[in-house]
């Protein structure tokens, strides 16, 4: 909802856009030293290698114990192995493989870091096809900074959205591994003074409208919170399907 009102105020040149393009120049004045490095921080390069050491720090931290199944079952008894030639099973290698992937991620991934890793994953791959058509509908002109005459198309800002995305998925993801309240808020706190951090270090810079920044985190809220129920579906069905009752799935019968 926020993020339509933002947009039909710029599209229709509305008082809160004109409010907006008043307050960035103003803010620009008063930019900090550091305002350069918090625009980068937003940037795939940093916010990317960030998402992916939490999420390997997340399955690292929490590993399953030996021999133990998704279903909470012991291991069965390996099938005798077959004497002959073995029948052609190409059309269901691929099958097969994925059954294998999702198995070994099942037993491996505790529950806890499973939908938080595929939301985050799934978030940040489809960030790019959810950014830029909006960005391309909107054709906003940017401030008169370093990008002004680059291109039309900073609403929303993509920086932004990346670093709500990015740092916003390893929060979830860090969480059930902190077990002090404390530790947790700080956690919380950190994340959020970095985002908020990338915000003003972009408005600052002159490299967006500050509703292009809230326009972005809009996004990202959006987009974690769309892939998280989406991920969550995914993965109860796929533990239903591939263990179910707790067999083991790569038992030959």
């Amino acid at each position: 909802m926020l993020y339509g009102l933002f947009a039909w105020q710029v599209a229709v040149d509305g008082p809160v856009r004109e409010l907006d393009e008043r307050t960035g120049p103003a803010l620009s004045r008063h930019a900090p030293p550091g305002a350069e490095l918090l625009a980068d921080l937003g940037g795939v390069w940093v916010a990317l290698p960030v998402l992916a050491a939490a999420m390997l720090y997340a399955v690292w931290r929490t590993p399953v114990r030996a021999g133990a199944q998704p279903g909470g079952g012991k291991r069965a008894a390996t099938a005798p192995a077959h004497r002959g030639p073995l029948p052609s099973r190409r059309p269901h290698v691929l099958s097969h493989l994925l059954h294998r992937f999702l198995h070994r991620f099942l037993r491996r991934v505790p529950a806890a870091v499973r939908v938080p890793l595929v939301a985050g994953a799934a978030a940040f791959a489809v960030l790019p096809a959810v950014v830029l058509p909006l960005k391309s509908a909107q054709a906003r002109p940017g401030p008169k900074g370093p990008l002004a005459d680059d291109y039309a198309g900073f609403f929303p800002s993509g920086h932004s959205t990346t670093a709500a995305v990015a740092y916003g998925a390893a929060v979830l993801l860090l969480l059930p591994l902190l077990r002090s309240r404390a530790a947790r808020r700080l956690l919380v706190a950190a994340a959020g003074a970095v985002v908020l951090g990338v915000g003003a270090g972009l408005v600052w810079r002159e490299y967006h409208w500050p509703l292009d920044v809230l326009a972005g985190w809009c996004v990202a809220g959006v987009l974690l919170a769309g892939c998280w129920y989406g991920a969550a579906r995914l993965t109860a069905y796929a533990a239903a399907r591939v263990t179910p009752h707790g067999a083991d799935p790569l038992r030959r019968p």
